[in-house]
């Protein structure tokens, strides 16, 4: 019988005597100082590892307010130590460079590691209809390398800490020899190279491409996956193997004869290297594959495909390396068996070869497409919109009504309806929405407006809806509707809601008290006692994080709540075809634990409401209508993010729809950088809608300083929409002096059509934006766009598109101006143009390939 017993403080004293128990103390007494550091002194919670000014680090919120503090640290400080006692548990005396490597190593694949956990602990208890398990564990560890680049600039600091105290102190008096007749490098090749090569046709497949970051990478990818293609995964899979097999044979040959559990960890920690080191061949191939060009302008973009592509990279490698490491260890005690098979490489080689080549037969991930739909006619005033497929593979699908004719969306945020926090009450932040003001819109060629509304004012208390509220939302309906002009309706926030307002917060350390804003009721704003101060943007504030986090993980039913609302208003426009669609949320909150809440949970949420919204329409025996849907609020301040992961909806009338604010108030501006130009966004925003088999639409853009002078960054803007051949919506139409975006002391408030806010009239939309803005462009044509310019100076236009014979053939052009148009066209009959409010309409009749020119 045997008794169990606690260390005696001679073996405590032992293992502090031996370097590599120094070594391992010394790194988790650093790192655990690290974390503290960052959860003390980061007022933002971006860089915290655990927490963040004004978060506790514990709190009654549910898994995800726990999980970091009782999960994820203790992962992360057991997976940073094991490496350093496991491989530096010889008696031999190690260089201590040689520590320092393999323990910067060892906390880097630890931190993906603890954050990969971390989220699935997070995630699990909503797991089901709208999240399903396989996309959570694919999304858990396919975005655990972000959060490990923090590490990767903290490791040094517990790296250097662990090599001191290796190298200083009592060494063991007696080495180890290791035994070179061991063969680990070939054993752990072999391993790895069969999880990598079944990786790349699984969960591999669409780890870069198709994955939550894969608009970062284009032209030619070396990546060990499936969607890499022949050349690419052939490629990649040396990369990785080589850095891989370099790794595992230099920590082998400073190793003692290894056990199984030695032979582990070298593997995972040979394979956290290998995936950085993929990463940054991927950030290298994206930078040399799409150069800075006219279409894309100057900008540093190398920024953020660097971060996307080492981020995956890192995720990558310690997920196959978990794999290989169990698999390894598992199979090391078996190996003399395994080695003594005969004819064993006449076996082997043929295995090879066909796991080398499965991953060139499998497909790679796609993007499920809209369904083709046959035209129908057309019927008396606006005709109802749907999604039509992409004209070629690898396209985008476009906007279009239900006759078969494409439509560009092109206008303007209203945001008159909103329920913004007042800051002072006698001054409102908003002006009256009227008739006026859509026929003003429409008299400036838009067709569609992003029409914002609050949940504050829908669902002001609990369980009950506000029907004159929702009457307001319909009068500005049926209004646009009148001029002839779509809406987007926008489920409005920013920050959360006007219930985070306290301006008598004490703050310091370079935060400044919540201002509030709109968006979410009182009822469903739950901050649990966090800190109401926000770091440099409105979004990063801990009261903000923890509602948005409680949001998420859906406490006390709050999203519930919001999916209810949705299809409440859902059923009121059910068979309305002049509401384009649904934008579920305006720049969601990041939470508490991004990526998982920014993005797994954001997708889950998008898949609830959009479920409850497809319910309500066929309740009301209406249509599907478009449904926009956002990545979250950092991809408007960075344009970059983790998204939704692809697949997280089977819905497929999916718009992606983020804010491309690039030049304007991105916040690289503030640091004399542009990471994404202007083009640049677009572009990269086009890819991202084409991983979920999406339409492109930007729901937001503009902002920008002084007419005279940024008017020439609407005309880029405008220019490279042209070239997408899409619309978007220019931020905003009117916006009132007590607006939370107005200054107290402001003169006049707005972007486009201003108001004086010292007399209170109207002032005229500025040239240097009214005057892009309001160029010439086909609203609604037959067939796909193929090529599109406008001038807008002296408003001339040039299209050329291809049409199908079944589909409705009129066209509808806007062209600006009083003068007259000429018109030069081709395949187009019955060519004519009328004087409209504001402009002129060009109409015709339009088969096979098709040009308009437009001039003065």
């Amino acid at each position: 019988m045997s008794v169990l017993t606690s260390p005696s403080p001679t073996t405590r004293r032992s293992m502090l005597r031996r370097p590599a128990g120094r070594a391992a103390v010394a790194a988790a007494v650093m790192l655990a100082a690290v974390v503290a550091a960052g959860a003390v002194g980061d007022p933002s919670g971006l860089l915290a590892p655990v927490g963040g000014r004004g978060l506790p680090p514990l709190g009654a919120g549910g898994v995800y307010r726990w999980a970091p503090l009782l999960v994820g640290l203790p992962v992360l400080l057991a997976a940073a130590v094991m490496p350093i006692l496991t491989i530096g548990a010889s008696r031999a005396k190690r260089p201590a460079w040689w520590v320092f490597l393999i323990t910067w190593t060892s906390v880097v694949g630890a931190a993906a590691l603890a954050t990969a956990v971390t989220g699935l602990a997070a995630a699990a208890p909503l797991t089901g209809p709208h999240l399903p398990v396989g996309l959570t564990l694919r999304f858990a560890f396919a975005t655990s390398g972000f959060a490990a680049l923090k590490f990767l600039l903290a490791g040094p600091l517990v790296a250097a800490a662990a090599a001191l105290a290796y190298r200083f102190g009592p060494a063991d008096e007696a080495a180890d020899d290791p035994d070179r007749s061991v063969p680990v490098a070939g054993f752990a090749m072999a391993v790895m190279f069969v999880v990598v090569t079944l990786a790349a046709v699984t969960f591999g497949a669409s780890w870069w491409r198709g994955g939550p970051a894969g608009y970062a990478f284009t032209g030619a990818l070396l990546a060990p996956s499936a969607s890499a293609g022949p050349v690419g995964y052939l490629c990649g899979l040396a990369v990785f193997l080589g850095v891989f097999g370099v790794t595992v044979r230099a920590m082998r040959r400073r190793l003692a004869n290894p056990a199984p559990t030695v032979v582990a960890v070298t593997v995972w920690s040979a394979a956290t290297v290998a995936g950085l080191a993929t990463g940054v061949v991927c950030a290298v191939g994206a930078a040399l594959s799409s150069p800075a060009g006219p279409a894309d302008g100057p900008d540093s973009w190398w920024i953020g495909t660097t971060l996307l592509s080492a981020g995956t990279g890192i995720g990558y490698g310690t997920t196959v390396g978990l794999i290989a490491a169990v698999v390894a260890g598992a199979a090391w005690r078996w190996r003399a068996a395994l080695a003594a098979v005969p004819r064993r490489r006449l076996v082997a080689a043929p295995v090879v070869v066909l796991l080398a080549a499965l991953p060139l037969l499998i497909r790679s991930y796609a993007a499920p497409a809209p369904r083709p739909v046959a035209p129908v006619a057309a019927a008396e005033g606006m005709q109802r919109l749907h999604l039509l497929p992409a004209p070629d593979t690898g396209g985008l699908p476009v906007i279009g009504d239900v006759t078969g004719r494409q439509v560009i969306l092109r206008g303007v945020n209203v945001n008159q309806l909103i329920d913004y926090h007042l800051r002072d009450p006698a001054i409102p932040a908003t002006e009256p929405l009227t008739d006026a003001d859509f026929a003003q819109i429409a008299a400036m060629g838009f067709n569609v407006v992003r029409l914002g509304m609050s949940w504050s004012r829908l669902q002001p208390r609990r369980g009950e809806f506000d029907q004159a509220y929702l009457q307001q939302i319909s009068t500005a309906v049926a209004q646009a509707k009148a001029h002839g002009v779509y809406v987007v309706l926008d489920m409005h926030q920013d920050a959360w809601g006007n219930a985070l307002a306290k301006p008598d917060e004490q703050c310091g350390g370079g935060t400044s008290p919540t201002t509030g804003w709109d968006g979410a009721p009182a009822w469903a704003t739950v901050t649990d006692g966090t800190a109401h101060c926000q770091f440099l943007a409105r979004d990063l504030a801990p009261a903000v994080a923890t509602a948005f986090g409680n949001f998420y993980t859906d406490r006390d039913g709050i999203q519930s709540e919001l999916v209810r609302t949705w299809a409440f208003v859902a059923r009121a426009f059910a068979n309305e075809p002049a509401v384009a669609g649904y934008d579920l949320l305006n720049e969601p909150g990041i939470g508490a634990n991004p990526p998982i809440s920014s993005g797994l949970l954001l997708g889950r949420y998008y898949d609830a409401a959009i479920t409850a919204i497809r319910e309500a329409e066929q309740a009301g025996q209406g249509f599907a209508h478009l449904v926009f849907f956002e990545p979250s609020v950092l991809w408007s301040g960075l344009a970059f993010d983790v998204t939704p992961p692809p697949g997280f909806t089977d819905d497929r009338q999916l718009v992606f729809a983020p804010h491309p604010y690039s030049e304007s108030i991105t916040m690289d501006q503030g640091f004399g950088l542009t990471i994404a130009s202007i083009e640049r966004n677009l572009t990269v925003s086009a890819r991202a809608a084409a991983a979920y088999g999406a339409a492109y639409w930007p729901g937001e853009w503009g902002w920008f300083g002084d007419p005279a002078v940024d008017g020439a960054k609407v005309a880029r803007f405008g220019a490279a929409q042209d070239r997408l051949g899409i619309g978007g919506a220019f931020w905003v139409w009117k916006q009132g002096c007590g607006s939370p975006e107005t200054g107290p002391d402001a003169k006049t408030s707005g972007n486009l059509a201003k108001i004086d806010c010292v007399t209170g009239a109207p002032i005229v939309p500025p040239t240097g934006f009214s005057q892009p803005l309001t160029r010439a462009y086909p609203r609604a044509f037959p067939g796909r766009l193929e090529t599109l310019t406008a001038d807008p100076v002296n408003g001339t236009l040039t299209f050329a598109a291809t049409a199908d014979t079944e589909a409705n053939c009129e066209l509808d052009i806007w062209v600006p101006g009083e003068a007259p148009v000429r018109l030069a066209t081709q395949g187009v009959t019955g060519a004519a143009s009328a004087q409209v409010p504001g402009g002129w309409q060009v109409t015709g009749c339009a088969r096979g390939t098709y040009t308009v020119t437009v001039t003065r």
